[in-house]
């Protein structure tokens, strides 16, 4: 994907743990500015170790981006610390729904505020608000005691009050019933939408992300293996086997009829 303005262009990265453990090899992704774009692929493919090497957190976790580059509006970013990344305008938004328990929803919010640069917190919590009124009504209860999806949604909140230029959303369905998914991805793409932020979005239900970004990553054990619009992946022979679990008829597939998969598909041959 090279026509529009990149934000962030991953090239070519490998990614060691205890400078031994390769789990990254080679991956290569663009993110245009103000686009969405996801990162599809099963647990333990790399998809996590992508983010946190581009938000600096690896290094939390003695890794660290050991060959390749990672240019961030026209910086390199691989060796920087993840507060200066921060400061740069990259939020990574932790799957597992990360609030603070003991603190009130509003007060969580309000921890995102510290990287601001430009308008007050009121202005912050103001446009969340806007765009999750269901946390306004929250506002003053214990974070660690309000639902999955209202935790999802102070979370997503506190990065918007960091005033981001890239999100990294990683697995933000986890857990939370269909209703509620459905609603938190409609509020992302109009905060893409309505305030231009770049997201790259880390989700394992595929159809959801093709739904919601026009482009898409695969990764399988810590490579790209194809990368496509979403419109022609949700045609890819391989992906409705795969990842949408559709026959060729269009009937769900069983775990029996894909059971010998990395045998059969067409990337891995």
């Amino acid at each position: 994907m090279e026509a529009a303005e990149s934000i962030l262009r991953i090239n070519n990265i490998e990614v060691r743990y205890h400078e031994v453990i390769l789990v990254l090899k080679g991956v290569s992704i663009v993110v245009p500015r103000g686009g969405i774009v996801a990162l599809l692929g099963a647990n333990g493919a790399g998809k996590s170790t992508t983010l946190k090497a581009i938000s600096g957190l690896l290094k939390t976790e003695d890794g660290e981006v050991t060959d390749g580059a990672i240019e961030y509006e026209g910086s390199y970013i691989h060796h920087d610390h993840a507060a200066n990344i921060a400061r740069k305008g990259i939020v990574q938004v932790i799957e597992g729904r990360r609030v603070f328990e003991h603190l009130t929803v509003e007060e969580n919010l309000k921890v995102g505020a510290h990287l601001r640069k430009t308008g007050s917190v009121k202005e912050g919590l103001e446009l969340v608000y806007h765009y999750f009124p269901r946390l306004r009504e929250k506002r003053n209860e214990t974070a660690g005691l309000v639902s999955g999806g209202e935790q999802q949604m102070t979370v997503v909140g506190r990065a918007l009050m960091t005033e981001p230029k890239l999100v990294l959303l990683d697995e933000p369905s986890m857990g939370l019933a269909p209703k509620l998914i459905h609603e938190i991805f409609r509020i992302i793409n109009q905060l893409n939408q309505e305030q231009r932020i770049s997201i790259l979005l880390v989700e394992q239900n595929a159809k959801l992300a093709l739904n919601v970004a026009p482009y898409a990553y695969v990764m399988e054990t810590g490579r790209i293996v194809m990368d496509d619009t979403s419109d022609t992946l949700r045609e890819n022979e391989d992906i409705k086997d795969f990842y949408l679990g559709l026959t060729d008829k269009g009937g769900r597939k069983s775990f029996r009829d894909v059971k010998h998969y990395k045998r059969r598909k067409r990337w891995l041959a």
